[in-house]
């Protein structure tokens, strides 16, 4: 596992658990694997989400029950 220190400006995706790279300053990221959308909030150097864009997963959501009912 790597160290603290070398994991700053990372968050850890809430829906897969993968971690990713925020560039500093971002409001707002999704994550590179799922596509789920995340407010980040900074603490110096430190990331971390806040909570979800919930536009981003009732638009996932409706494309993903679209594609299921289609024939």
């Amino acid at each position: 596992m790597r160290e603290k220190s070398e994991r700053t400006g990372e968050v850890r995706c809430l829906a897969c658990f993968e971690r990713f790279r925020v560039p500093k300053g971002m409001e707002k990221m999704a994550c590179p694997n799922c596509g789920g959308e995340w407010y980040i909030s900074w603490s110096g150097p430190l990331a971390k989400i806040r909570k979800p864009v919930w536009e981003s997963w009732e638009r996932r959501e409706a494309l993903e029950m679209q594609q299921n009912n289609e024939p």
